[in-house]
């Protein structure tokens, strides 16, 4: 599985800054890096009215991509599925996965950034799963990084989440992992690739991607 963290903090404490800066670091050391962001702010206007894009959207249509030269955009209905399966659909080539927000999402590693004249209570207070703090005063916490300390950031990011990958094979079932242990994990990896390698076109295959509709 991709790793996946994400980072938190009041609005303009400074989470913008703090990514761009921690992925531009990574982007240099060789990592794919996908940012996905989080916002409190509906009805956003992506597409002109009139377009075709805009048109299959007032039709009903749930999913549209556009399928350009140089990039894909890709507007959907969001039917709140978590950040752990939407990073496992949408990013499945991304080393890691940043997220900007999502501070109740279960299970998802977190960094906090906070800054004395904009954050109001901490959030690691009431929030689980934070690992750091970025901080631009005095805070009471395991692991702590300045503002100014982006070098030392990256570097814990790269040492926690990136250097340890497992083996990646990974299951949802309606959207859900499960959590696989190494024989289960292991054992399914065999059992697929067993039936792969009778198959024509199948040489050198690095990675499989099954979806099963019951």
């Amino acid at each position: 599985m991709t790793p996946i963290l994400t980072f938190i903090g009041w609005h303009n404490s400074g989470k913008t800054t703090a990514i761009r800066e921690v992925v531009r670091r990574l982007r240099d050391s060789g990592y794919k890096i996908a940012v996905v962001k989080s916002t409190k702010h509906g009805g956003l206007n992506l597409d002109s009215p009139g377009s075709d894009s805009y048109l299959y959207g007032k039709d009903g249509i749930e999913s549209v991509a556009l399928v350009c030269p140089d990039e894909l955009i890709l507007f959907q209905e969001n039917t709140g599925e978590n950040l752990r399966h939407l990073a496992f659909r949408l990013f499945p080539d991304a080393d890691l996965v940043i997220g900007e927000g999502f501070k109740h999402a279960s299970g998802i590693p977190k960094i906090e950034v906070t800054r004395a004249d904009i954050s109001k209570e901490p959030l690691r207070e009431s929030v689980s799963d934070v690992r750091a703090v970025v901080s631009d005063y005095e805070v009471s916490f395991d692991k702590v990084f300045k503002t100014s300390q982006i070098a030392e950031l990256a570097d814990f990011i790269e040492n926690s989440f990136l250097n340890d990958m497992k083996d990646n094979v990974c299951l949802f079932v309606n959207g859900h992992e499960i959590s696989l242990n190494n024989f289960v994990r292991n054992l399914l990896k065999g059992v697929i690739l067993g039936f792969i390698n009778c198959l024509k076109f199948t040489r050198c295959a690095q990675k499989l991607e099954i979806r099963i509709r019951v």
